[in-house]
């Protein structure tokens, strides 16, 4: 019986080792530094993770450009609507008329009303504006974060595959008669 389903893509080591790493290194370094849980950094890195560079950069400017207009959508729901569903409800239509009526805006437009979504969640949570705005930010600066570290992994294991064919190409060829 053959299991042809079972084939490994390209890459997927690649893309195993890095978000694990990148997951272990997200974890207790911003648990370390007083994050409780950076489940949107761990999010971030995963969707951002790509071997290539120019696929990691387009995912990295996709996510930050989403985030951030996401997060300047929200935080004006928060401060003109406050914590409540309707807040919610405009920030989306915002999110989403900004994404279509903007030329070059990223492709997977759709990060920024989830970054909507994200936030005004973390602010429900909140006990007044300045909570809630803190809970919103917080939630944004673990998704830059996940992000960039997504990216450094990228340029580490560009480095290493670089590393490893110059080595490769360096070292002479062996005979094959021994004495």
């Amino acid at each position: 019986m053959e299991l042809n389903f079972i084939n490994p893509r390209k890459n997927a080591l690649a893309y195993l080792v890095k978000i694990l790493s990148g997951c272990l290194i997200l974890w207790y370094g911003l648990r370390a530094a007083g994050v409780a849980e950076p489940y949107w950094a761990m999010i971030s890195l995963i969707i951002v993770t790509e071997p290539d560079m120019t696929m990691a950069k387009a995912n990295f400017r996709a996510r930050l450009i989403n985030t951030i207009s996401g997060c300047i959508v929200s935080c004006l729901a928060l401060v003109i609507f406050g914590p409540t569903f309707l807040a919610m409800l405009v920030a989306l239509t915002a999110a989403v008329i900004v994404a279509m009526l903007l030329q070059n805006y990223p492709s997977n437009w759709r990060l920024g009303p989830a970054t909507v979504v994200i936030l005004l969640s973390a602010a429900f949570t909140g006990h007044g504006l300045g909570e809630e705005l803190h809970l919103a930010l917080m939630r944004v600066g673990e998704v830059i974060i996940g992000s960039t570290v997504a990216l450094l992994q990228t340029v580490v294991y560009i480095w290493l595959i670089n590393r490893r064919k110059k080595e490769v190409a360096e070292t002479p060829p062996t005979s094959g008669t021994s004495a």
